[in-house]
């Protein structure tokens, strides 16, 4: 054999062993740079970033720098982050961040991606004292709201879809709310891909309950009591709300609008607080549609008197009760959804957590200025149909609290294809015997509804108490045995309210009185025969606009 000859087998061999050993690429190979990286504004003052994720990451290395010093990249998140998404809190609105990633597996690093650049450049404005003139807020502008901002009497507050209002949050504006007055409007009509949101000032997964003090709409509808009857509110801050004599009267819209982090306590612990959204008196042409209520303080919705009708709103994470009404309230509401997953404590000086919440609690008149005590008119007798109402079972710890639905002190009513479930206590208790006679007199009608998986029962089976199962034997209740039977998912991550199995079919049974149905919207209330919120065949109209966010 030649030398050449040689030379080539050695060479032929080294390239098999070059190849056993990896070199051909099917070895262990670098991590890739990560691709995809976006940012976007949360908050004039918070940037999200994202990136795709890289097989074989365990974490990522994330970085940013500032315009004032471009080459000086400092790593965010305490170190490596195992998820593909990091809020960046804390940024000063207007400067110019840039922002790189990188993957990591072990003492492997790759990369940076291409640096993405990013400011927050949403102007911000603040909304403070009395608004005495007609003024629009606009979607290029984030505005704070700071102080107890009153709409005035003749006063029109319009409000363009996908306007971002935030309530601030320090203690020289505990509190801050917005109140639109008897004779004053508020046009919010947001869109389901441009809601208006209210949220807190503080960065997510800084927010809390009580952070800032809500929306309050006073109107100039009928209720029960007499006298002059103030808001909740600092003494130097409520308003009358008594007196009104038009139960059709308009106090403007609120169209696909979420209200997160609302509630104040304004009276140091002696049950006065501002409420996610306080509705007084409010009239029957005023306009309540897609609304949700979020990690609020107190109640998520609240009625006292008026006619106000309502259709699909949510009520995620209340601190006291999700649907509260009062004083003769007559409205009409229909696919509405209460979820109790987990009890929140609220921001620090903002009050305390509630001792007796509830999923609805029903009151006909209380307080002062009842001329006839609970019988006092005119009675409440709202029409509640298509209601899904989830507690958080065990979760509760409140002694009084934890019912789906408290009907007490003279309310009359009808709460039809329903769904209540997951409650520490009953599903529905009636409280008192003013309450029990209305039921008794057929004033008080619960028809079409599913129960499953209450601690305590459905009704009150034993004691003084009038809501025993032997009350509603002909109004077609039924028992299921789990929530989760009866919904198609109750996890926080993936909400989906269309109901399953017993609650899909089986409701309507009973028709729904024509003077309680008529000129619902524009038509008449469906009376559905699936139970609940949600209709199973559909595309859920929650979606897109609503979010499941406790921080």
């Amino acid at each position: 054999m030649t030398f050449l000859s040689r030379r080539a087998c050695l060479l032929l061999a080294g390239a098999v062993i070059a190849g056993a050993c990896g070199d051909d690429g099917s070895g262990p190979q670098p991590l890739p740079a990560p691709t995809g990286l976006a940012a976007s504004q949360t908050s004039p003052t918070s940037i999200h970033l994202s990136w795709n994720t890289v097989v074989g990451a365990q974490s990522y290395l994330l970085q940013r720098a500032a315009e004032t010093n471009p080459s000086a990249f400092a790593t965010l998140g305490g170190g490596l982050i195992a998820a593909t998404t990091f809020d960046d809190n804390g940024v000063t609105s207007g400067v110019e961040y840039t922002y790189r990633v990188a993957a990591a597996s072990g003492s492997d690093t790759s990369a940076f991606s291409g640096t993405v650049p990013f400011t927050t450049g949403i102007p911000q404005a603040t909304l403070t004292g009395p608004i005495t003139t007609n003024r629009t807020l606009y979607a290029d502008t984030t505005y704070v709201l700071s102080g107890f901002v009153k709409v005035q009497s003749g006063v029109t507050l319009t409000i363009e879809p996908g306007t971002r209002i935030v309530g601030d949050t320090t203690p020289a504006a505990a509190g801050s709310s917005l109140w639109i007055l008897r004779g004053a409007k508020i046009l919010a009509n947001g869109t389901a891909a441009e809601p208006i949101v209210f949220t807190s000032l503080r960065a997510p997964g800084d927010r809390k309950p009580g952070d800032w003090g809500g929306i309050v709409i006073i109107g100039n509808g009928i209720i029960n009591r007499t006298g002059t009857v103030l808001t909740e509110g600092p003494g130097a801050v409520a308003e009358t709300y008594s007196g009104g004599t038009d139960n059709a009267d308009s106090s403007g819209v609120l169209r696909y609008v979420r209200i997160e982090f609302a509630g104040y306590d304004i009276s140091s612990g002696q049950a006065s607080e501002l409420n996610g959204l306080s509705l007084y008196a409010v009239g029957s042409k005023t306009v309540l549609e897609y609304v949700e209520v979020l990690a609020g303080l107190d109640d998520s919705f609240e009625f006292w008197g008026g006619a106000v009708d309502g259709r699909y709103l949510v009520s995620y994470e209340s601190g006291d009760d999700h649907f509260d009404w009062s004083e003769g309230y007559v409205g009409r509401l229909q696919f509405l959804i209460g979820l109790q997953a987990s009890r929140l404590l609220p921001a620090a000086g903002s009050g305390t957590i509630s001792t007796d919440p509830q999923g609805i609690e029903a009151d006909g008149c209380s307080g002062s200025g009842c001329t006839n005590g609970f019988r006092s008119t005119p009675y409440a007798d709202p029409t509640i149909v298509n209601l899904t109402m989830v507690g958080s079972g065990s979760v509760e710890t409140q002694a009084a609290g934890g019912v789906g639905a408290v009907l007490r002190r003279g309310t009359k009513g009808l709460i039809q294809n329903s769904i209540i479930a997951r409650w520490k206590g009953t599903g529905i208790t009636v409280r008192d015997s003013v309450n029990g006679n209305i039921l008794l007199a057929d004033s008080l009608n619960l028809h079409d509804i599913v129960f499953a998986e209450n601690t305590r029962g459905d009704y009150d089976s034993t004691g003084s108490n009038f809501g025993q199962a032997a009350n509603f034997v002909a109004d077609n209740h039924r028992t299921a045995t789990t929530a989760a039977s009866v919904l198609t998912s109750l996890a926080t991550t993936a909400l989906d309210w269309r109901p399953t199995g017993t609650a899909a079919a089986g409701c309507g049974t009973i028709a729904i009185p024509a003077g309680r149905s008529a000129s619902f919207f524009g038509g008449t209330m469906p009376n559905t025969t699936y139970c609940g919120a949600v209709d199973p065949a559909a595309t859920p109209w929650y979606q897109g606009w609503t979010v499941y966010t406790p921080n």
